[in-house]
């Protein structure tokens, strides 16, 4: 039985540790004293990068590497729009203005933007509890769940704000969510293949929203 060659996932995670290098040299600098969650998270999608990089290129990967690289790929399945919602609500935006009296307290900004790690820690954990064949579509269905959440949110305050690159990435996110499982089983395409390259897509797309945010903050406070 032939299997296929590990060359094009090392090259796509090549080509992603090389786009993250990137992104991190051009994200904006943090303007508050708030965590870093972007650029954690461009640190973490480095990691993964290189991680699959020595996964897929040893001949006999061990038990223990395959299981290592499994976890990061649940996250970097998991993280990115949650920890970019993060910084958008704990920095730039004022969610208050939406809320009903009695929920403004639930509705500042910090209290949703941990409110978006926390939804991200859930899909992670659904992924683990769930990791098992038989048991996956339930773990998917958690996942799609929080994606749905961060998506909306994302949406929102990125129309609210003008944020174009953040429509962009919501409806492109979404998109490939949806639509990669449907072309790695139409075209025999590894599904970590076309998840790694998305996710050159969504740095890409990151580092504009949060500049467009970071520029935006800055002409209301000229204003």
């Amino acid at each position: 039985m032939m299997t296929s060659s590990p060359a094009p996932t090392c090259l796509a995670h090549f080509i992603l540790a090389g786009v993250t290098g990137w992104s991190l040299k051009h994200l904006p600098e943090q303007r508050s004293d708030g965590l870093p969650f972007v650029f954690s998270l461009l640190v973490f999608l480095l990691a993964y990068a290189l991680l699959g990089l020595v996964r897929f290129s040893h001949p006999q990967p061990s038990l223990a590497m395959r299981k290592l690289y499994e976890r990061f790929a649940l996250l970097a399945r998991v993280c990115p729009l949650p920890f970019l919602n993060a910084q958008l609500f704990v920095e730039h935006h004022q969610p208050e203005r939406f809320c009903p009296e009695s929920l403004v307290p639930f509705c500042h900004k910090s209290n949703l933007g941990y409110a978006f790690l926390l939804s991200a820690l859930v899909a992670f954990v659904a992924g683990c509890i769930y990791s098992e064949l038989s048991q996956r579509h339930l773990a998917d269905r958690v996942a799609t769940v929080v994606l749905l959440l961060n998506l909306s949110a994302l949406g929102v305050v990125s129309c609210d704000t003008g944020n174009y690159w953040g429509v962009g990435l919501a409806v492109s996110f979404g998109t490939k969510h949806f639509a990669l499982p449907w072309l790695a089983d139409r075209f025999c395409i590894p599904f970590v293949d076309l998840y790694t390259y998305g996710l050159i897509f969504y740095e890409i797309f990151t580092v504009n929203v949060v500049f467009e945010a970071q520029f935006a903050a800055g002409e209301t406070v000229v204003r």
